[in-house]
């Protein structure tokens, strides 16, 4: 096999291991259809080109990454140095040609350390431990969390879960977290609690109402293929993400075009999910 195509193969295994936390053979076969002796072949090679990435759980029959893993990932992601680490420092398939291109400006770095702790609590029902600032609290402070779901939300990763200092499930964004740490104590907190997350709220969108006809027109054929209106359903606690990232007016009055081309038509049925503190 060419140096090229061992790199690839590496690079596959790495992002799993880095963004989940762990990898196994059955996670491979899961992940890239392949048969249980080429799985084998992947995490045997990767070893081998990263030996103190990994570390053998022999109860979850898995490799867990080490500390030494996020160490050299944070280093080569500062790095303006190319490195065979770059290609599992992201979570998509880069654009090739005759692919439809996809335009994102991601000002947000995410860090797969922070990620795979929380992915890692959620599978394992484990509390996590992290330092966190947000606008109301822009101090670092600590906060225990259970959670139970990871949702990118337009350009940012959150995640949900129970908050003890709250009492009450939250979103925290993983760009404001860090120093991520598993506890011991068992997660007792589950989406199906969660009311908000449970619960599913229908959205009407239509075309702003100070659009004029042939404006409204545009909308409509853009939007809705020519209805009048769409319909989605959303988890209640996604509402507010989902309404930003549409640039929904949910105040026809003060929110208006140009800025503004949707709106949301049902603002009295969704009024308590939308303007959630």
């Amino acid at each position: 096999m060419s140096i090229e195509g061992r790199q690839a193969r590496d690079a596959k295994v790495g992002r799993l291991l880095l963004w989940e936390g762990r990898v196994s053979r059955a996670r491979l076969i899961a992940e890239y259809g392949l048969s249980a002796i080429r799985a084998s072949e992947w995490l045997r090679d990767f070893r081998e080109s990263f030996p103190e990435w990994v570390s053998w759980d022999s109860r979850l029959k898995a490799d867990q990454a080490t500390a030494r893993a996020y160490t050299d990932a944070e280093r080569a992601a500062k790095s303006s140095r190319p490195s065979d680490i770059d290609a599992m420092l992201v979570p998509y398939a880069p654009d090739a040609p005759g692919r439809p291109l996809s335009i994102s400006w991601d000002f947000v770095h995410t860090s797969p350390r922070t990620f795979s702790r929380l992915n890692l609590a959620i599978t394992d029902r484990q509390r996590v431990k992290f330092q966190y600032c947000s606008m109301s609290h822009p101090e670092l402070h600590e906060r225990v969390i259970e959670p139970h779901s990871l949702v990118r939300a337009g350009r940012r990763w959150h995640v949900r879960g129970f908050c003890l200092l709250r009492q009450d499930f939250r979103d925290f964004v993983l760009g404001r977290m860090s120093k991520a740490q598993l506890l011991e104590q068992p997660s007792q907190a589950d989406a199906e609690s969660d009311v908000a997350w449970s619960t599913l709220v229908k959205v009407r969108l239509v075309a702003h109402p100070r659009l004029n006809s042939a404006q409204q027109l545009v909308v409509r054929n853009e939007y809705f293929n020519g209805a009048s209106a769409r319909v989605e359903s959303c988890r209640a606690a996604l509402l507010n993400y989902m309404v930003q990232e549409l640039m929904a007016a949910t105040d026809v009055t003060r929110q208006v075009p140009p800025d503004y081309q949707l709106a949301v038509e049902n603002t009295e049925e969704c009024r308590q999910w939308l303007f959630m503190t």
